[in-house]
């Protein structure tokens, strides 16, 4: 079924209307981008044209107040108090006269000077400083000194009227600073400012920074000599410049005009501009998504409902007839198709319910477990029985490869394939199913070709024996070994107490230790086996009982070591106690707590290389006390751990070296869960095992 989620994405009144709203964005974008393009192009040109014309205006006004300049300082070079001042070589009131004079001029600067160029008296505050008075028509002047100034200088002679001989120069001044920057962009209207090099020493805008913002700009303007523009921002708003070239009086450029334009309501103009189009657009867009959704609802109207009818056709729901509407025309032929499909798929289906149901029913009403693989092994079908048999559901059997289900003991898979009984013959197969439990099955095998298909079927009819199987293997193998075990420790009894009895009065002393010992050892484990027979009997009868009594712990520990000795000493094994300083207080039953260590001690002995130690740990806690003996042996697999407790589950019954009838370790486990403890085993760091069991001390509930 297609999810929804991906069906309403993909829905077609969705795709139509997704469609009519993309086509009217394109339309919009394509047509709205131009213009845009175009109206933001027709502003930038016509603010650059501006630009121009501000260059244009500022260097007309500042021609124009240089002619003023000049014409003053002819002015003043023509004046009769000045040649008579001059002829008199009265300073001071040279001075003073040059301070009046220039004050009724509106100029900063009135100067006088000999024919030698020195200066006699000067007027106002602004001092041409070094330039040459008689310096035709009118200069631009810098200085440094004490701080950046620019000034325009106008020089003229001063001649005798009846002689027209020179007698001195006089000089007018007029510095360029940010009231001269004012005035002039009263009169252009636009904002002005000059650069000494890269430094504005004077500008009519507001916190305007004493830097050109373009240095590449003011440094080309520098170099072409010819005026350029650029762009800039101050305190946020942006100004499109031009900068005029300003020369000495050898043509030497000593500063830049700057003519400025804020270009803010350009800017707001184009975001406007901008703004419209993306309004203009999206309402476009809202506008087609209202019509093109009801067009595109009333359009798929009639799928939805095929749809709807089509989803619950898939979710099982056949009783519920297709609408078919009567147009469009393909349409209704689908749903008239789809109508038909519903009531013979319900016809066929019940048909085959109703056949499968009786199949099943007799098929899982048979104990017995039946499975059918095809050719490549893969189950088909998995009763069940089978599923009792295999411990596996048939949702995760079905489909698996048939030897995965199930596998002869110590065999591989390709040999199940070839084991299998003949078609109509019956064979005895010992397979291991899930969780690698080992079991014995009868099997009958068939062959047939299930209808519609050219590959052979394999059907199989399991029936579990392994309890039978079990008990008679179990019979034979508790025989085999009690004898054995039997026979082993008797037959060194009688070989002990016949050399004894042979060579008595021939044998050394060690050599009459060293029977002695053999004899000791022999029959402590006859009284082990037959201490583990009688209590696994006990178990087993329900009559298994242990006497709690307060105990001396260390006087149960002594007695099974002692018990213990000549096998470790035999074997060159030394053992390793470790125990609290103060040994608890317990309440138990002495016999069966050292037949418990006996039988972990002899155990450990056994399984341990010869010439180890074996360690033996008693740890307290709050509780109770956890008795640990420690061994260097093979281990014991995960796997095996849980059923290494139960009866006739011998440690290594793969090595034949080792013997035992599998009863020592279920009988210590009722021992100590008759004492209320637990037992278990562990892996030990570097390799061995770590058997261990744990018993409440006095006072503790158990």
């Amino acid at each position: 079924m297609v999810p929804i989620q991906w069906g309403l994405r993909h829905s077609l009144s969705t795709r139509l209307i997704m469609a009519f709203v993309a086509v009217i964005l394109v339309t919009t974008v394509a047509v709205g981008i131009p213009a845009y393009l175009i109206v933001r192009d027709e502003l930038e040109r016509q603010a650059w044209a501006r630009v121009a014309d501000a260059r244009r205006i500022t260097m007309v006004s500042l021609e124009t107040e240089q002619a003023r300049l000049s014409t003053l300082a002819i002015l003043a070079a023509q004046r009769p108090s000045l040649l008579r001042l001059l002829q008199q070589d009265d300073r001071a009131a040279l001075a003073d006269y040059l301070h009046t004079f220039q004050a009724s001029l509106y100029i900063d600067g009135l100067a006088v000077y000999d024919v030698g160029g020195d200066l006699l008296a000067s007027g106002g505050s602004a001092s041409p400083g070094s330039v040459l008075p008689d310096t035709p028509g009118v200069t631009f002047y810098t200085s440094t000194d004490p701080v950046p100034v620019l000034a325009m200088v106008a020089g003229q002679p001063i001649r005798h009227d009846e002689t027209d001989v020179l007698i001195g120069y006089v000089t007018a001044s007029m510095v360029l600073d940010d009231d001269f920057a004012r005035q002039l962009a009263d009169e252009t209207g636009f904002d002005q400012s000059f650069l000494l090099g890269t430094i504005r020493v004077a500008t009519n805008l507001e916190h305007a920074p004493p830097l050109a913002v373009e240095m590449t700009v003011v440094e080309q303007a520098i170099k072409t000599d010819r005026p350029q523009t650029m762009n800039m921002t101050i305190q946020g708003q942006r100004y499109y410049a031009a900068l005029i070239p300003l020369h000495d009086h050898e043509g030497a450029i000593v500063a830049l005009a700057e003519a400025a334009m804020p270009v803010g309501e350009l800017v707001t103009a184009e975001n406007r501009a901008l703004l419209m189009l993306a309004i203009s657009a999206l309402a476009t867009a809202a506008i087609g998504l209202i019509l093109g959704g009801w067009y595109a609802r009333r359009l798929a109207a009639p799928l939805k409902r095929l749809t709807s009818a089509a989803h619950r056709i898939g979710q099982g729901n056949l009783e519920t007839p297709v609408p078919v509407p009567e147009r469009p025309v393909e349409i209704a032929t689908l749903a008239l198709a789809l109508e038909e499909s519903r009531a013979n798929t319900c016809r066929t289906l019940d048909e085959l319910s109703r056949a499968k149901a009786w199949s099943e029913t007799l098929i899982q009403s048979i104990t017995e477990g039946v499975i059918t693989f095809d050719a490549e092994g893969r189950i088909t079908f998995f009763s069940q029985g089978a599923e009792r048999i295999t411990g596996r559901t048939d949702d995760k059997a079905l489909g698996k490869l048939f030897y995965d289900v199930l596998a002869l003991s110590e065999s591989d898979s390709a040999q199940l394939m070839d084991s299998l009984p003949a078609s109509g013959s019956k064979r005895q197969m010992n397979v291991t199913t899930r969780g690698d439990r080992p079991m014995t099955l009868a099997v009958t095998a068939a062959r047939l070709v299930p209808p519609d298909s050219d590959s052979v079927q394999v059907i199989l009819v399991l029936r579990d024996i392994s309890d039978q199987e079990a008990g008679r293997h179990l019979h034979s193998y508790f025989l085999a070994n009690i004898s054995h075990e039997f026979r082993t420790p008797l037959s060194g009894l009688n070989a002990s107490i016949e050399l004894l009895l042979d060579e008595a009065d021939y044998l050394s002393s060690g050599e009459v230790d060293e029977l002695l010992n053999s004899i000791h050892l022999s029959a402590s484990g006859l009284q082990a086996l037959v201490d583990n027979l009688l209590g696994s009997v006990d178990i087993e009868a329900g009559h298994f009982t242990v006497h709690r009594r307060p105990t001396d712990l260390n006087r149960v520990i002594a007695g099974a070591i002692r018990t213990m000795q000549p096998l470790l000493d035999r074997r060159q094994q030394t053992l390793s106690l470790s125990e609290p300083l103060t040994m608890p207080s317990i309440n138990a039953d002495p016999n069966r707590l050292t037949q418990v260590l006996i039988n972990l001690l002899s155990n450990a002995s056994k399984y341990s290389p010869h010439e180890n130690m074996i360690d033996l740990n008693l740890v307290q806690t709050d509780t109770m006390l956890r008795v640990e003996v420690l061994d260097r042996g093979p281990g014991i697999p995960p796997g095996e751990r849980e059923s290494l407790f139960r009866r006739f589950v011998r440690l290594g019954a793969h090595d034949t070296e080792q013997y035992g009838i599998g009863l020592g370790l279920s009988v210590v486990k009722a021992i100590v869960e008759g004492h209320g403890g637990e037992v278990g085993v562990d892996e030990r760091s570097g390799g061995g095992s770590i058997f261990w069991f744990t018993l409440p001390l006095a006072g503790e509930t158990a």
